[in-house]
């Protein structure tokens, strides 16, 4: 197999850093840089007269480009995650030119993510950290407080505050999915990848993402940094479920989340 780069497209909470973490111990697989190229890291380092949107595209291609004789010469894979932006024409020419496959990571099941959003963020405040939290308790007790509030606690939905997490998170893909189609028409190869599948299914994950940059399935999976925090099913947390799935508008929002995973046009991985 011949190797090549790859470059994880993501939004917030779809396994991306846990990916990238798996990623990088297994052989032959490169990551220089965890998101020090995003947009809003750069703006918060004040660096966006060095980092910009007419330039972010040399900053991409000068990390594939370190390492092409490795990739060449020694089969080795240069990829991580970036929430792609700059002047989309530049960057689908560095791509290409850098044999990237671009992988989409998103997240299907959608009344679950939003469960999720709106117990981590709308009941306790916490958003993105308790996965992080988990990972870090330094006591079990620590720990179980963490999985109690998560998995055992029930809690009452405001379901017009709900459908506004999903407002929310769908006005942030179709941004996303737009920059994703421009790269695709210029010529970008790209392949979505599932977080349900890297959750619940990573052998058979990996078996499906491995090959695809040119790299051998290892004999052992390495122990994943993703700390499930959330039920599989968050939404059971529900008091009040039966009125959130009886509503109008949930229905309507199922309706609209397929077709913009449909409409999008990237072709799954497996």
């Amino acid at each position: 197999m011949n190797a090549r780069n790859f470059l994880v497209s993501y939004s917030g909470r779809v396994g991306s850093t846990a990916l990238i973490d798996t990623l990088k111990l297994l052989p032959n697989i490169v990551v220089p840089v965890f998101e020090e190229l995003d947009h809003f890291a750069v703006e918060a380092r004040g660096e966006l007269d060095l980092c910009n949107e007419s330039n972010i595209h040399h900053h991409v291609g000068g990390i594939y480009a370190d390492r092409r004789d490795a990739r060449l010469n020694e089969g080795v894979s240069t990829g991580f995650k970036w929430r792609v932006w700059g002047d989309m024409r530049e960057v689908a020419q560095v791509l290409i030119q850098n044999d990237v496959l671009l992988l989409n990571m998103m997240r299907t099941d959608i009344v679950e993510f939003i469960a999720s959003l709106y117990i981590s963020d709308v009941v306790y405040g916490e958003y993105n950290t308790p996965q992080f939290a988990l990972k870090d308790a330094t006591s079990e007790e620590e720990r179980l407080n963490i999985l109690f509030r998560y998995r055992m606690q029930p809690v009452d939905v405001d379901v017009d505050r709900y459908l506004q997490l999903y407002e929310e998170r769908q006005a942030e893909e179709v941004g996303r999915f737009a920059l994703l189609r421009q790269l695709q028409e210029y010529g970008v190869e790209i392949r979505t990848i599932l977080y349900e599948d890297f959750a619940y299914k990573r052998f058979h994950f990996l078996r499906q993402l491995l090959p695809a940059i040119g790299q051998a399935l290892p004999e052992t999976v390495p122990v994943t940094k993703l700390s499930k925090v959330s039920l599989p099913f968050p939404s059971e947390l529900f008091r009040n479920r039966a009125e959130l799935m009886a509503s109008a508008r949930l229905k309507q929002m199922l309706a609209e989340w397929e077709g913009l995973v449909c409409d999008a046009g990237f072709v799954p991985l497996s």
